[in-house]
Parts: structure tokens; C-alpha cells; sequence
């Protein structure tokens, strides 16, 4: 088995080949002056099983190209399958149609990702567990959950704790993760106006008072979100709130907007690598769960 990575995680994707005992594969990508992307894959793969390892992160068009021109590449090198890790899918988040004229984008990214060559995909905590079904080939959709798990066990008195879902959408996911924990649930009422992005707390179920509070969901953008949420759990009379959450593309200011809010911690994987600093935000390594999804499927050739 050969692995190789696009541009957008190469420290994500030497981890995985570390931990399978493997070098990563020599690709050159560079770009011409009229700006088109330009890939090269220098390592010998004809007649291995090849794994890519790409994040569709900022910036997303990029990584989404280059993907699709190794894995091209792969064909006319001799690859004799192509699996490809996929830890943040860019455009999941467009999982349905909200105004009248909109694509369903995470529908058009699987349908490019489907390539005929492309033997599966193996994904991580996606927005809707329904998004791979978009897909016209096997995938295998793994979770974060189970070292969100671990990471409170070890770092909370879980008699103090209760679970929060930031909105009814990702209530049935902070549901398991509550029950997983042993600990009670409760809900905040968010609205997210469509047109301006703008996110407002309008109240909350259940009570926090002197409660460490354990918010749950699957990735953070602009940061809104943990400014409002834990604002509205202090003001409820929470003593703590930390925020798990498995993705976090970290749109333009959400750095300042995390540093500006109550949250006391922010604990988040590296599916998408995270290059600012900033003392709240503790990141989780989920390489390990790619390392042992390829072993049962990749083969050793």
C-alpha cells in the first residue's frame, strides 16, 4: 500500500503513514502562471493499492481540483485501486436545498469524488448522516466520538457535567454523546438567519446552575456560536462550558471570536490542520481512526 497526500493536511497524512508503518509518496504540486494546478506523482505506484489523503479545507476549490487530478494521475500511473481519506468535506455543510434556486452542493462534491477509479471513501462526522448516500461508490463514515469520550473522562468530574446540543439539528448527536457519558441532556434554541449567517440564542431547556456544561456538534465556522451559547449558559449560571466539536474550518475572525467569548475550552480533531494558536482550543489527533479503517480495507499492496 502506498500513501500519498494532496496540498491541504500533509501533517495529517504523514501521521496516518507513521502509524502504518509507511512513507508518505512523493507528489510535486505546483501551479502554472495562468493559475491552474499542476500535479505530478512521483512515487512508482503501478499495481498498488494507493491511499489520498485530502482535506477539503480552505481554500476548498483548490483541494477539491487537486484531488481530482491525482486521482487522475493515479489511473494513467498504474494504480490498481485509489482510497481516499476525506477527514473534512468541504461543501457538506450545503447538505440540502434551504432557498429556492440552490444547488445541493455536498451532492455535487460526491458525485466528483465518485470517480470510476476511486474504490472508497472513508469520511469523518459529517454534517448529515445521510450525505453518503450521495455517493455512487462505498464509503465508510467513522466517528470522533469515542475520543471525545475518553478526553472528558479524563479531563472532567463527570458528576458535575451535563451535555448540551447548540441547536435542535444536532440534538440526536449530542444525544449519543450524553448517553455515551452517563450524563443528562439539555437543548439551546438557535436561529441562524439564511441570508445574513448572523446566529441568536433566543433561550434554553433545563437547568445548568453551578453545572459544568459539555456543548456538542460537528464543526465550528465563524466561531458565532460559541460566543452566543456560552454566554447564554453563564448568564443561565453554568460554573464551565467547553465546546466538542470534530471539525473546525475556523472561517475569518472565529480566532477572535473564541478568544473574545466565556467558553473556557474548545476541543476540536486536526481534520483540518489549524494554524494559529490559541490557548483555549485543544486539538484531538483521529489518525489512529484512519490507520485502522485502511488496515481492514486497503491491503498490504
Amino acid at each position: 500500500m502506498k500513501i500519498i497526500s494532496g496540498s491541504s493536511n500533509l501533517e495529517f497524512a504523514a501521521a496516518i503513514a507513521k502509524k502504518l508503518d509507511l512513507q508518505l509518496g512523493e507528489v510535486e504540486i505546483s501551479q502554472f502562471p495562468n493559475g491552474e494546478k499542476r500535479v505530478w506523482v512521483k512515487e512508482n505506484v503501478k499495481g498498488h493499492n494507493v491511499v489520498l489523503v485530502q482535506s477539503f479545507c480552505e481554500p476548498v476549490d483548490e483541494h477539491v481540483i487537486e484531488s481530482l487530478l491525482l486521482v487522475d494521475a493515479l489511473e494513467r500511473a498504474g494504480a490498481r485501486h485509489i482510497n481516499v481519506v476525506l477527514p473534512w468535506m468541504g461543501y457538506s455543510i450545503q447538505d440540502k436545498v434551504f432557498r429556492e434556486g440552490e444547488p445541493i452542493a455536498a451532492k455535487v462534491i460526491a458525485s466528483l469524488v465518485s470517480h470510476g477509479y476511486v474504490k472508497r471513501v472513508f469520511l469523518l462526522d459529517l454534517h448529515n448522516s445521510s450525505i453518503p448516500g450521495f455517493f455512487s461508490i462505498p464509503t465508510q463514515h467513522l466517528s470522533a466520538i469515542d475520543l471525545f469520550i475518553d478526553y472528558a473522562h479524563q479531563n472532567f468530574n463527570l458528576a458535575e457535567c451535563l451535555v448540551a446540543s447548540p441547536d435542535f439539528g444536532g440534538l440526536k448527536r449530542a444525544r449519543t454523546f450524553a448517553e455515551k457519558l452517563g450524563v443528562e441532556l439539555t437543548n439551546i434554541d438557535k436561529f441562524r438567519d439564511l441570508h445574513t449567517g448572523k446566529v441568536e440564542t433566543k433561550g434554553m431547556y433545563g437547568n445548568v446552575e453551578g453545572k459544568i456544561v459539555l456543548l456538542f456538534d460537528d464543526f465550528i465556522n465563524s466561531g458565532s456560536t460559541v460566543q452566543s451559547c456560552s454566554e447564554l449558559l453563564k448568564n443561565n449560571g453554568a460554573k464551565e462550558v467547553h465546546f466538542f466539536v470534530t471539525h473546525g474550518p475556523l472561517s475569518a475572525g472565529a480566532y477572535d471570536r473564541i478568544s473574545a467569548s466565556q467558553i473556557n475550552s474548545v476541543v476540536l480533531t486536526n481534520s483540518i490542520p489549524h494554524l494559529e494558536q490559541n490557548p483555549r482550543i485543544h486539538i484531538l489527533d483521529v489518525s489512529q481512526l484512519f490507520a485502522d479503517a485502511l488496515s481492514a480495507w486497503a491491503g498490504n499492496r
